[in-house]
């Protein structure tokens, strides 16, 4: 979970997989921690029909 990785780490996160919609695919992700609750990440996946860029905002919470 997030809220349980230091303030300033990163990340990087990589798979690869078959799926039965698309076939083979590969994806890659990585992020920061900015604060105790705030961390940005991007990612790109890509398979045989498409490929596919983001990036996020990650804001975690208790309750």
């Amino acid at each position: 979970m997030l809220s349980d990785v230091p303030v300033r780490s990163g990340y990087l996160e990589a798979q690869a997989g078959v799926s039965s919609l698309t076939g083979a695919y590969a994806r890659l992700e990585g992020g920061a921690r900015l604060r105790q609750n705030l961390g940005i990440f991007a990612f790109t996946e890509a398979n045989a029909r498409e490929r596919m860029a983001g990036a996020g905002v990650r804001w975690t919470f208790g309750w």
